[in-house]
């Protein structure tokens, strides 16, 4: 259990807005559970939506990669009705290139969609007293025609359909730090009182598109998102680093994971959760 020092402290019953991936979904959840306001945990689709296996509704909202946690924040500063984050991949059968699923809707449902998340993040981002940002990964896809990164893998379909549309890149060590500090900024922008809690996502890919062995480039991805969470914490007064990822990978494997060696125990969520909440939240009940 790594030393805390929180720069920040948190008035009870506040909101909390949590970007990032699945861990993230987990963490939402447990403070949930603590009385805190959760906002995405209002936000739940369909199960015919999310992604096979998915076992959160509010799953669809993960994001792996920081450009496309970017991607959502920037737009918030436009008038952008979120089109140009569909993808036709049939007769009226749209993706949508920054959730987590590859199931298709209408282009109507994927505009409706749309919407409805653009009001999420800008009530939240407004409404919370913190956010939580878990970066995720590093390795990414870029649509060419839009000029953006995606969130998740292409699916094969979709590529076949688009030839030289698409291309996956391992993001360099610049291009992940300048993803975070962009964040960072931008979110600092739409609401200077807020404050941020940066981590890492401690859960591993189980495959690379880098051609690299899958452990390798994972211990790659983590190590760049971690240098981007210090670089940030170091550059923003706003901005602490919580070290959810080292209390998980340092920890006994048989106390840190699942079965499976990639999901995290829930009782190792839970000693995070308490240990967030007792370092920002030093007056809630114990």
């Amino acid at each position: 259990m790594p030393l805390l020092t929180p720069g920040f402290t948190l008035p009870r019953g506040c909101s909390v807005f949590t970007i990032g991936s699945c861990f993230a979904r987990n963490i939402e959840i447990a403070l949930r559970d603590r009385g805190l306001r959760i906002p995405t945990l209002d936000l739940q689709f369909p199960p015919n939506e999310l992604m096979e296996g998915t076992g959160l509704r509010a799953g669809i909202l993960n994001k792996y990669t920081p450009f496309s946690m970017l991607n959502e924040v920037e737009q918030l500063a436009r008038e952008d009705d979120g089109g140009r984050f569909l993808i036709e991949v049939g007769e009226d059968a749209w993706w949508d290139g920054q959730l987590h699923s590859h199931e298709p809707v209408t282009r109507e449902r994927g505009l409706q969609r749309r919407r409805r998340i653009r009001r999420l993040y800008a009530d939240a981002v407004a409404e919370s007293a913190v956010v939580i940002v878990t970066l995720g990964l590093i390795e990414a896809w870029w649509d060419e025609a839009e000029q953006l990164y995606l969130n998740d893998t292409v699916p094969r379909s979709v590529v076949e359909r688009h030839p030289g549309r698409f291309f996956f890149e391992q993001l360099s060590m610049d291009k992940t730090v300048d993803a975070v500090m962009r964040l960072v900024a931008a979110l600092h922008a739409l609401n200077p009182a807020q404050k941020m809690l940066l981590t890492v996502s401690p859960v591993p890919f189980q495959r690379s598109f880098s051609g690299s062995d899958a452990m390798v480039a994972n211990s790659y991805s983590k190590a760049a998102l971690r240098v981007a969470a210090e670089l940030a914490t170091r550059s923003f007064d706003h901005v602490d680093y919580f070290p959810s990822y080292e209390t998980v990978t340092l920890s006994d494997r048989a106390l840190s994971w699942e079965d499976d060696l990639v999901h995290v125990r829930s009782e190792m969520i839970e000693l995070n959760v308490e240990r967030m909440i007792a370092a920002y939240m030093p007056d809630a009940d114990a």
